[in-house]
């Protein structure tokens, strides 16, 4: 198991005392680089993190001895003067052993001794164990994925987790070599965020695929989105969001458009965006899963797009959703002349892609549109696509949220107008 993703900081850079400096840091540092952008006196809007707690998703290695000489993986006792296992961070090339994680959500922070004690005195659990990784959200769900290597799930370590998950109180998944086990019956937990409005939103988000680590940022997040749907007048126009993930945009963002197309390409994400659309009762919006690039490709050769309702239908492998579909069906009877195609005119984008950026396709069919939103959590890649996009639009504002406190990393976003 590797060392942390390099959004999460190792063990050792914990600093509140210094966050307003190093945020003032990253904000300098915005404000050079994207001057060009930001003459006129455009907004640059920041939004700081909590100093602590505030990561709701943490992944550790397994520091100590686990069995890997030849124990057994079937005896249920620890020997005798077995040391404990202990949490470890990544540091310099090299494990060490971590105490706490005081970024860590309290969900998590309450919960890591207790289950680093337990695992430390059940040997079926502990053998070969090489990480644990914790998935919580604002509401305080909670799951544990335990990671697992060269070794068989058998019936004592079965027998062992069912009971860890009822002492505790925390369902489980175990992974190894490729294998999923679940102790408990799910893979995801369910999140409740505040809306820019106050609103309640819900989320199913799956354990192992993208979530967003920092719940606060994601809630400031929607509140700036928000002020540019404000800004735009989006009410009788529709939306494109690419990169859509679980529909976190999505779901707040569709009251202010007539409509909504997400577009995705991960299948679990595509599943979770449409459970996420019932929850919230968004029923003028819809996810179809495709690539960015792709859907871009063929968009660019339309004006407006078509969806198939039915093939839509057809692609959902939910059925506690096709309710929800039926319900979309009748709203779209009563506005198209053919109830199984939506069609969508879009007058705004919303844009959220992965650190390498937008691709050559995906910015020139974006640079149709008069509005976009884009959120971009590498800079360097924000920077060279609007410079690509500065031929048709300019920055009207932009912003700062801070993810990553502790890191060299963060998240920006930028509204777009053209010109």
């Amino acid at each position: 198991m590797s060392g942390p993703a390099p959004d999460e900081p190792s063990w050792c850079s914990f600093r509140p005392d210094e966050y307003e400096k190093l945020l003032e840091e990253h904000v300098r540092g915005v404000r050079d680089n994207f001057s060009e952008f930001l003459g006129g006196g455009k907004p640059l809007d920041v939004y700081p993190s909590p100093r602590e707690a505030f990561r709701l998703r943490v992944k550790f290695l397994i520091y100590g001895n686990v069995g890997e000489d030849g124990d057994s993986e079937n005896e249920e006792d620890v020997p005798e003067g077995t040391e404990p296992i202990k949490y470890a961070g990544w540091h310099e090339g090299k494990r060490h052993p971590v105490d706490e994680y005081r970024i860590a959500s309290h969900t998590i922070q309450e919960k890591m001794p207790d289950v680093l004690a337990y695992i430390s005195n059940n040997r079926p659990l502990r053998y070969n164990l090489r990480g644990l990784q914790y998935l919580s959200t604002m509401s305080g769900d909670l799951l544990l994925t335990m990671i697992y290597e060269k070794r068989r799930l058998s019936e004592v370590w079965q027998r062992n987790a069912n009971k860890m998950r009822s002492d505790l109180g925390i369902d489980l998944i175990a992974q190894t070599k490729g294998v999923l086990r679940l102790i408990g019956g799910r893979q995801h937990v369910n999140e409740e965020l505040k809306g820019p409005s106050g609103e309640p939103l819900y989320y199913k988000q799956i354990a192992g695929n993208f979530s967003n680590p920092n719940g606060y940022m994601a809630m400031h997040t929607l509140t700036w989105l928000q002020m540019c749907c404000v800004d735009i007048k989006a009410e009788n126009t529709d939306l494109l969001e690419l990169y859509c993930g679980v529909g976190s945009h999505t779901v707040a963002m569709a009251k202010y458009f007539r409509r909504v197309l997400g577009v995705e390409i991960n299948r679990k994400l595509v599943e979770a965006a449409h459970c996420n659309l019932r929850l919230n009762s968004a029923t003028n919006a819809w996810v179809m899963r495709a690539p960015s690039e792709k859907f871009c490709s063929s968009m660019l050769r339309h004006s407006t797009w078509k969806l198939d309702v039915n093939k839509y239908q057809a692609d959902s492998s939910d059925p506690e959703h096709l309710p929800f579909m039926k319900e979309q069906d009748k709203l779209l009877n009563e506005t198209e002349t053919d109830s199984h195609t939506a069609e969508f005119t879009f007058g705004a984008v919303i844009v959220d892609p992965p650190r390498a950026g937008l691709d050559e396709v995906t910015c020139s069919l974006v640079s149709r549109y008069p509005s976009i939103a884009y959120i971009s959590c590498n800079p360097v890649a924000l920077r060279r696509d609007l410079e690509a996009l500065s031929a048709t639009h300019y920055v009207s504002r932009m912003a700062v949220f801070d993810h990553f406190p502790y890191t060299g990393h963060l998240e920006c976003g930028a509204l777009l107008r053209k010109k």
